[in-house]
């Protein structure tokens, strides 16, 4: 009977050690996951930004070589070194080995846009493609599509935005692809030919990809206003609005937060997952 109850009690002990071992392990890999996924939620936030940050040197390109054509001053992009194909409808805006321009950020390598109609049409559609370019030690490849420009109800600027195969690789080796639409309504500065003038709401969703193989949907619930004057002295342009992350591709579908804030002009973003709020300070 000894022997039997001994026997019990080891079996039960052995029992209850592969419960809690597999009741840990999901525990850890979870863990794992959302460590992943902050990264994921922090990587498209600045992605995004350096896609924005790229029409914003378009843009100040633009009214310098339209200023130029008419006689008047314009901004331009200061160390860079800018090629006007009339005959493509093809500007290059090369950066060279790097060098600090606009907004204060180091930038290396080329941006190219192709425009459909003038330059200096505020509704022509513009295409923007990249060339070994770099902002701030970050990658950027893929394609920008500004396109379904129009005066909207509001009387402003309305365009699409559509990000193909965006893809912003890190100092540290690892990537997002992003994919997807966004509008941007322009708010303030439209035409008056300062770029730290313009403001924007951004709305829509877009999916993305990172490097360790996870996938998403990172859509904008509270409209992101994106404001010029803040990137103008080195902070983060997103001063408030909300986006929603939810996972794809191998996970339940759990939901993580990005607030950009309450309209302060500063670098913080904070993050929400469901196990706690945290705040991150980004370029």
């Amino acid at each position: 009977m000894k022997s039997i109850f001994v026997k019990s009690v080891y079996a039960l002990m052995l029992m209850a050690a592969v419960i809690l071992t597999s009741c840990d392990r999901p525990e850890e890999l979870q863990q794992g996951s959302d460590a992943e996924e902050e990264a994921a939620l922090e990587s498209v936030s600045i992605g995004e930004e350096a896609a924005d940050d790229a029409l914003e040197v378009a843009y100040e390109t633009e009214v310098s070589l339209a200023s130029a054509s008419t006689g008047r001053a314009g901004g331009g992009t200061a160390c860079a070194v800018v090629t006007h194909d009339t005959a493509n409808k093809k500007i290059i805006i090369d950066f060279g080995d790097g060098c600090v321009g606009p907004h204060g950020r180091m930038r290396s390598g080329k941006i190219i846009i192709t425009y459909s109609s003038e330059l200096g049409d505020s509704i022509a559609n513009r295409i923007i493609t990249f060339e070994n370019y770099f902002v701030n030690h970050k990658g950027v490849e893929g394609t920008i599509e500004l396109r379904d420009v129009s005066i909207n109800d509001g009387g402003n600027l309305q365009s699409v935005k559509r990000l193909i195969d965006l893809k912003i690789t890190f100092q540290n080796g690892k990537y997002i692809i992003i994919n997807g639409d966004r509008t941007r309504e322009w708010l303030a500065g439209a035409g008056d030919g300062d770029p730290a003038n313009n403001i924007f709401r951004i709305t829509g969703k877009v999916t993305g990809e990172t490097n360790f193989g996870r996938s998403f949907t990172h859509e904008i619930t509270t409209p992101i206003i994106s404001d010029w004057s803040c990137a103008a002295i080195g902070n983060f342009a997103r001063i408030s609005g909300v986006v929603e992350m939810t996972k794809l591709k191998g996970y339940a579908k759990r939901k993580r937060i990005v607030d950009y804030g309450d309209g302060t002009c500063d670098n913080i973003i904070t993050v929400k997952t469901i196990r706690r709020t945290y705040t991150v300070t980004v370029e």
